[in-house]
């Protein structure tokens, strides 16, 4: 079998090196943790004891750390295994191992690899999370502004009512409303809690090129965002959504390379998949001073607090799992105007978990 230069040079790490990698601060150590879904419809979600895989290849043996790996599918009729590494390379072969070690809620199981049908791993590193990149910086991290102009004013970050420069904006064009983002993909955002007021204070008259209603006061938070393009024509959305009604309703649902699919402007809007997880009414939204938001994620549980009310508490079992390329356990944050309605934040603070 013929491998690249580069996989094997890759390959030549992990069979050298077994120890864990650290971050370049030592206080910021890699945290697995280890989904395994059994034979019989078991899940057992967990810290594994081990810190890598042995695996025999056809051309070599490794030990993959663990943080390396996305999932790992255990053939049972010929005992082989094929791993999903973060990077994207698959690697079949045979582990060296009769049982999988891990510290769950129940204190420390090993159940034998013959009862196990899928390992999924999620990583993440301690100590704050990254700032990520962007040309505004508020609240501790850095943020894109898509589709309209932002600017800090005061103790806010708020849309301006304009499009941004070189954006080809409007219903016929990349899209509408202001969307503030902030580390998209990036997976050292998993288990976090993140904490601002919001306010959708609704459409500017000097900015109102549809004639939306002064009572348009729509608005959502994303979280989780684990791919999100500016323009709606190109594949991507992939998070989690708190929707907000401008009447008080609000839906919290998660969608899957979301876009629009025609060349340019709004039209046949397509996902690979969508999920409702909870939805409900009775919000105050306040128009003038905002509300105030909190949301946790903890491995597959999510919690919603507005106005320090708990409105949600619900936990997806198919975060882990890759549907269309995506896997949603990971990923920043944003805030959105829906269509042309004006949006600003303030007190924002982003907390590892």
């Amino acid at each position: 079998m013929k491998t690249s230069a580069g996989l094997a040079s890759l390959l030549l790490a992990f069979a050298t090196i077994t120890v864990p990698a650290r971050a370049k601060d030592a206080n910021e150590a890699v945290q697995v943790r280890a989904t395994l879904e059994l034979q019989d419809g078991s899940r057992l979600v967990g810290v594994p004891l081990e810190q890598t895989l042995p695996i025999k290849l056809d051309f070599t043996k490794a030990n993959i750390p663990l943080e390396k790996i996305r999932q790992c599918e255990i053939r049972h009729k010929d005992g082989r295994v094929v791993l999903n590494l973060v990077n994207g390379d698959r690697l079949t072969g045979v582990l060296a191992l009769n049982e999988f070690k891990l510290e769950t809620a129940m204190g420390k199981l090993s159940p034998d690899l013959a009862q196990i049908d899928r390992m999924t791993f999620s990583a993440s590193r301690g100590g704050s999370l990254p700032a990520g990149e962007g040309e505004i910086n508020f609240g501790g991290v850095n943020w894109h502004g898509w589709k309209m102009s932002f600017a800090v004013q005061g103790d806010k970050l708020a849309s301006l009512p304009q499009s941004r420069p070189g954006f080809n904006y409007g219903h016929s064009g990349g899209g509408r409303g202001p969307y503030l983002v902030s580390n998209v993909g990036n997976t050292d955002w998993r288990d976090y809690r993140i904490d601002c007021v919001f306010c959708v204070p609704g459409i500017d008259p000097a900015f109102n090129p549809y004639g939306l209603g002064s009572d348009f006061h729509d608005g959502s938070i994303w979280f989780h965002v684990a791919d999100a393009k500016e323009n709606w024509n190109e594949r991507g959305g992939s998070l989690y959504r708190l929707g907000l009604g401008g009447n008080g309703s609000w839906t919290l649902s998660c969608t899957y390379n979301s876009y629009c699919q025609v060349p340019m402007g709004y039209g046949n809007p397509h996902s690979d998949a969508e999920r409702k997880l909870a939805a409900g009414d009775g919000l105050n939204p306040a128009r003038v001073n905002g509300n105030h938001f909190r949301i946790e994620v903890r491995g597959q549980r999510i919690q919603v607090w507005v106005d320090d009310r708990q409105i949600a508490d619900v936990t997806d079992e198919k975060m882990d799992e890759p549907i269309g390329g995506q896997t949603l356990d990971h990923g920043g944050v944003a805030f959105v105007g829906e269509f042309d309605a004006m949006i600003w934040i303030k007190n924002f603070s982003a907390t590892r978990l």
